[in-house]
């Protein structure tokens, strides 16, 4: 049998009101917390005065960061820097979505590190221990929770970098599903299918071994399956679909994502599409030409759970996500510059797959 690497630090407590049960834990990591949220959600959906309300039961001081932008970015993350510096905090919670869980992990590595975020993408060496992350996921599909992984937007060159190191995983996650009574259906879906992409990539990459593809498998039947009740607002459907996204984290965090995330960042960058919403609609477009290109046996593989790949376009369809370019805005004179930005934001995601040439204007013209 072929040999596997698995790591995990995170202590993970899945369980409907887990905030409550757990979260006086954080107590076991510093003295002054440094909450990372975005701006809206966590406020309308009332997470913020239930938190409070608990670390003030619990004499835990803290302070708040609440201005994570939806797609966060290197100045974003220096603003947060700046600010738990001067709030003197020593641990992040971070409360919402991935851009939230990822900015929290910037911020932990940046305040113990000189120099700016930037200096950080890739896999790098650094002096000091990055600061203790708890994170608490808001949403069904970024799986940040439990990698290595804090992805942000850099403007210098218009796309997405990754920084990547065991050292920013987060110590604790706790996923209650609670949270995701409010969730729209719209962001349900979105992020449904970033869980549907991040397992289906994983499953494609070069780094995945025995575990990682049950981690992978799995999700992706949960999903499949209970993704459009999901959408529909079923609670159990929702807590499943959340599970998901949990083992399509498990996942990733071996083997990386493909080009489906490399591409869709350039229609996030580009166009200001949702990270899931993107990932969604080139997913069928991308496994078809994949399909041609090297991967038939994987894809057939899946088709297991989903059939043929036109099936993919049509559920998507169904969670009521775009499945066209066209449809997002995307004007074919455009196709042009999507190419340059997909071949920038897919450099590491090449080092996961088999085949190195990859002719995204086939890719961007069939989704169009």
């Amino acid at each position: 049998m072929e040999k596997i690497y698995f790591y995990l630090p995170t202590k993970v407590f899945f369980e409907k009101g887990g905030i409550e049960k757990y979260l006086p834990q954080i107590k076991n990591y510093g003295n002054k917390f440094l909450i990372v949220s975005g701006r809206n959600f966590i406020f309308r959906s009332g997470l913020f005065e239930r938190i409070k309300n608990i670390l003030e039961k619990e004499r835990i001081e803290f302070s708040h960061f609440s201005n994570v932008k939806p797609e966060p970015d290197t100045e974003n993350v220096e603003e947060g820097v700046e600010f738990c510096k001067k709030e003197g905090c020593d641990c992040i919670v971070a409360i919402g979505g991935g851009s939230a869980i990822d900015v929290g992990k910037a911020i932990a590595l940046r305040s113990k590190n000189s120099g700016r975020i930037e200096n950080y993408f890739g896999e790098k060496e650094y002096e000091n221990e990055p600061l203790p992350v708890i994170a608490i996921p808001t949403t069904c599909g970024t799986g940040s929770e439990v990698t290595r992984y804090s992805v942000l937007v850099y403007r210098k060159e218009n796309t997405k970098k990754t920084i990547i190191s065991d050292r920013i995983i987060p110590k604790v996650a706790i996923l209650d599903s609670s949270v995701l009574d409010t969730l729209p259906e719209s962001l349900v879906a979105a992020t449904g299918m970033d869980a549907f992409s991040h397992s289906a990539e994983s499953f494609l990459s070069v780094k995945k071994d025995k575990l990682s593809e049950i981690f992978s498998i799995e999700s992706l039947k949960i999903l499949w399956e209970f993704l459009p009740s999901a959408v529909k607002g079923d609670d159990e459907s929702k807590e499943k679909v959340f599970f998901s996204s949990l083992l399509a984290g498990f996942a990733i965090n071996k083997t990386g994502t493909i080009i489906v995330h490399g591409i869709g960042y350039s229609l996030t960058v580009k166009y200001g599409i949702h990270h899931g919403t993107a990932n969604a609609l080139l997913l069928p477009y991308v496994f078809k030409y994949l399909y041609k290109n090297g991967y038939r046996e994987e894809i057939e593989r899946l088709g297991n759970i989903f059939g043929k790949v036109e099936n993919i376009k049509n559920f998507v369809k169904k969670l009521g996500l775009p499945v066209r370019l066209k449809d997002i805005g995307v004007k074919e004179d455009d196709i042009d510059e999507l190419v340059k930005l997909s071949k920038t934001g897919c450099e590491r995601a090449l080092k996961n797959m088999k085949i190195k040439e990859i002719d995204f204007r086939e890719i961007l013209i069939s989704a169009f």
